[in-house]
């Protein structure tokens, strides 16, 4: 298991470094603070709809792992993404605080529709998580969760840069900066165990898909503005 684990993780790391994430243009529009405050509040509003999806991405891969040794470190995942049952650290709301942070209310939210960019980018995750080989899914939500965790400290460093009283808008993507890394890590080795055989080839499928569906979103989000 180790030599597979290892294994993944190098094909891993070559997309990351072939092509590294925090070059994308639009991370880099992020860090060269190119964004007026319209823009930023148009984006983070669509991102919005993505992190209140991720957790329907879990439980979709979920019915699909016939193992539940396979499934229980995505369970604990997926108890993580509703704050352990505290509704003060669910994810969608400690996003809602940077939110609010922004000057986006809830009421704003509720009258705000996803983009076409954002809506094709959910329903093809919650597809590819809900009706193909899990290994895909398994592999794609890994690569996902790892992009997250490498963009998460260049948006809290923005946000430190550009707000007062911004402790409390940060707190998501501190917390995305440690929890995704460690989620991504224990993903792949899950998706280790199935790196073999015929498995392998859908595997490393899902990684790429993982890797072209949230690099396209960035770019679709980028033409948005």
């Amino acid at each position: 298991m180790n030599n597979q684990f290892e294994q993944l993780k190098q094909c891993v790391r070559t997309m990351f470094d072939q092509s590294p994430i925090e070059k994308h243009p639009f991370i880099q529009v992020i860090q060269q603070k190119q964004l007026s405050p319209s823009q930023v509040k148009d984006i983070a509003i669509q991102m919005y709809f993505v992190v209140n999806h991720f957790p329907r991405f879990l439980s979709a891969i979920l019915t699909q792992i016939p193992d539940y040794k396979l499934r229980m470190p995505l369970v604990e995942n997926l108890y993580e993404e509703h704050g352990k049952m505290n509704t003060q650290f669910v994810h969608v709301e400690t996003y809602k605080s940077f939110l609010k942070g922004i000057g986006i209310t809830d009421e704003i939210i509720a009258n705000t529709d996803p983009s076409i960019a954002v809506i094709a980018y959910n329903r093809s995750i919650t597809d590819l998580c809900l009706h193909y080989p899990y290994e895909e899914g398994l592999a794609a939500l890994g690569v996902i969760e790892e992009i997250v965790a490498r963009v998460s400290p260049i948006i809290s460093q923005y946000i430190q840069n550009n707000y007062q009283d911004s402790t409390n808008m940060m707190i998501h993507f501190s917390d995305h900066e440690t929890l995704d890394i460690t989620h991504a890590d224990e993903i792949y080795e899950v998706v280790a165990l199935l790196y073999n055989g015929e498995q392998k080839e859908r595997v490393e499928r899902g990684l790429q898909l993982g890797w072209y569906y949230h690099r396209r979103l960035y770019t679709d989000l980028l033409e948005m503005i």
